[in-house]
């Protein structure tokens, strides 16, 4: 099982902070990677960077480290697209898809990754889940105009992207201890007095708690629900975009995960842009990607592991037959 890492934006920060995480990462760690890129894109990167390096027909060495290379010559729609393409197809056969930062103009007629992998796999559950040191998020919608969440944050809709969420996570092993949800008005609405939203959110949650071992309350008030976490496996749910990453973002700044949940196969991608002012100066703070890519070997660890107990035990029963 390998993890894909698709190019991203070619004129963005993607394949500086990747690259430079490599050289952090033990040989072992790198050898569980495979880069999709354009040669050109790579080039250009490395020269800003002023390393040494060899471009391979299905490498590169980078400082004494080789990393596996899978190099694109056409372009379909965009750069980024293409490699992403790439990368699905290949982590349907087993791995992770993880994703460098890419500008919304590269999905022509999507928001981005998560609206297109909805559209791909027809799962309008996929979620938006932001992992870091000390936190655990997940938006039931993301990229909704604030006009349209009332009529979007329906019962059904809350219901299955916290279940669906919380059903990927604990196949992964991901350890959650309790959920918090938030309501949508202020005050979650007051019982009724500041809308009838959060009376849907207060039903979701009942629905939820009969399919779910660990705790899950709410809704609270969105903006003193963050007082209820009492430590890092606690998972916050927010229902609109800024609600949550405002939070995160604030308190995390860019060290952190952005993880879909509901695809075929785990997707993670650092959460940050492209940063486009950065580009080639080589001043881009990597520590965000690393963090990711380290969350993303800890799972893919995980996932070997899985899948080698899975094998073992088919031996011992054909075994015992």
């Amino acid at each position: 099982m390998k993890i894909y890492v698709t190019q991203g934006h070619e004129e963005g920060i993607g394949l500086e902070v990747f690259l430079k995480s490599t050289l952090l990462l033990s040989r072992s760690e790198v050898e569980k990677i495979t880069l999709i890129a354009y040669r050109q894109a790579v080039h250009e990167t490395l020269l800003s960077l002023q390393y040494p390096f060899v471009l391979h027909d299905n490498s590169l060495d980078l400082s004494g480290v080789s990393l596996s290379v899978i190099w694109l010559e056409t372009i379909h729609i965009s750069q980024s697209f293409t490699a992403l393409e790439l990368g699905m197809k290949l982590s349907e056969t087993g791995g992770i898809l993880y994703t460098l930062p890419t500008s919304k103009d590269q999905f022509p007629g999507f928001a981005g990754h998560t609206e297109y992998f909805r559209h791909v796999y027809h799962r309008p559950d996929i979620g938006m889940f932001f992992s870091s040191p000390d936190m655990q998020m997940l938006l039931v919608t993301d990229h909704v105009p604030v006009k349209d969440l009332s009529k979007t944050l329906t019962e059904d809709r809350i219901m299955k992207s916290v279940s669906t969420a919380l059903a990927t996570l604990n196949s992964w092993d991901w350890p959650i201890s309790r959920v918090f949800v938030a309501g949508l008005n202020p005050h979650a609405g007051e019982k009724g007095l500041i809308g009838q939203e959060d009376i849907r959110v207060e039903k979701a949650i009942k629905r939820i708690q009969d399919k779910i071992k660990i705790p899950i309350t709410g809704p609270f008030p969105a903006d003193t629900m963050f007082k209820e976490k009492k430590g890092p496996h606690d998972l916050l749910v927010y229902l609109y975009h800024d609600q949550g990453l405002g939070l995160f973002k604030g308190l995390n700044g860019f060290i952190g995960s952005n993880i879909s949940l509901g695809l075929p196969f785990p997707r993670f991608s650092p959460d940050h842009g492209t940063s486009f002012s950065l580009y080639a100066k080589n001043a881009a703070d990597f520590r965000g990607c690393l963090f990711s890519l380290k969350q993303a070997l800890d799972l893919l660890g995980r996932m070997s592991c899985g899948q080698n107990s899975s094998h073992k035990s088919k031996s011992t029963q054909s075994k015992k037959r």
